[in-house]
């Protein structure tokens, strides 16, 4: 993969692809068992008077029925929208829960527009990191928890069961779920812990920039479940490898974690933008895992499933050879081990 092609592939998804069926048989029962039902796609945006009039646009994904239904908050990466990720936000629309994925302006597909060659691709990359721009970006999430709780769009009102609230995002979107949940960020004027989560996961996130990573991460309590790959890059990688990612999964303690590793998995496999011959052949397993997996983790903390809790637990074995998998929860026994190579002391300065 030539620097061209790796700095675009850094930018969240913007194309949606369909996730394939060719899975293990144990994975075409649970989808059977999941029983999908329809989605209605709505989209619409907020304005948040309180922070210069600005914009967040969403798409909403609306399982069928009455509801309300569980809800997740879904966070794009850098370069990306509402529209990254699709595969797996549809799966979990058809699982039942309802998922309103946000557009943050300042760090989406508004910094592609420039043009410029690399390094006009990279300068676009910088800015959507800024301080300014990641803190804008983490106030969107509270911002639009606050308007489904009031229900500020008619098409939504009644649909969200905010009793049983989950984020989730990719890469920055990573970056900005584990902020809400409790990552510290040096140097902001607030905090943008968002005590209303109760799950969380995150796809590619990366290690704590400004601070030992348990440090940052103490005061998380939130179940998490945390994906990643033996290839997961980009060029604004601080990370010395892909197994830096899983810091986030080491240091969290006091509540359940889960680590999934996707072997040969790369970044963009969880933004889903690659659709038909772009598809690498591991995709489709991989975005099947995924999507399973997903489901599974939702039902299980935020629908009061004792099945797909119970099915977490036997996550390692459950998601070889495409996987490595990893728990960490008391409920479950003792935690899996983590490969010497990977701990702090291995892979960080």
């Amino acid at each position: 993969m030539d620097r061209r092609t790796l700095i675009r592939s850094a930018f969240a998804a913007l194309l949606p692809a369909a996730p394939s069926a060719a899975f293990a048989a144990s994975q075409a029962t649970e989808a059977a068992r999941l029983a999908p039902s329809p989605v209605e796609v709505r989209y619409g945006e907020w304005r948040d008077l309180a922070r210069n009039d600005r914009v967040v646009p969403y798409k909403a994904y609306v399982p069928a029925g009455a509801g309300p239904f569980p809800t997740i908050i879904h966070s794009h990466g850098l370069g990306g929208s509402r529209e990254a990720s699709t595969y797996i936000l549809e799966a979990v629309a058809r699982a039942g829960f309802l998922v309103v994925a946000l557009q943050h302006a300042g760090s989406d597909s508004g910094l592609l527009a420039g043009g410029g060659g690399r390094a006009g691709l990279v300068a676009a990359g910088r800015r959507g990191m800024t301080a300014e721009a990641a803190q804008a970006r983490y106030g969107d999430t509270p911002f639009a928890i606050d308007q489904l709780a009031r229900g500020a769009s008619p098409d939504l009102r009644g649909k969200a069961d905010l009793s049983r609230l989950g984020m989730s995002g990719h890469s920055y979107g990573a970056l900005a779920t584990l902020v809400a949940v409790g990552q510290r960020t040096p140097g902001a004027a607030r905090s943008f812990a968002e005590p209303r989560i109760r799950a969380a996961i995150a796809y590619s996130p990366n290690k704590p920039r400004n601070e030992a990573p348990r440090a940052a991460l103490a005061k998380i309590r939130t179940p998490m479940l945390h994906f990643t790959g033996t290839e997961d890059v980009t060029p604004f990688d601080l990370e010395r490898s892909p197994m830096e990612r899983t810091l986030p999964f080491q240091a969290i303690e006091g509540a359940d974690q889960f680590l999934v590793v996707l072997e040969g998995g790369d970044h963009a496999v969880f933004g889903g933008r690659r659709t038909g011959a772009q598809m690498k052949p591991t995709d489709p397993a991989h975005m099947r895992l995924v999507t399973d997996e997903t489901i599974r983790f939702w039902r299980a903390y935020l629908g009061g499933d004792a099945r797909a809790a119970a099915e977490l637990c036997a996550l390692p074995g459950r998601v070889r050879p495409i996987a490595q998998g990893f728990v960490k929860a008391g409920r479950c026994g003792a935690p899996t081990a983590i490969p010497d190579a990977w701990r702090p002391g291995a892979v960080e300065p």
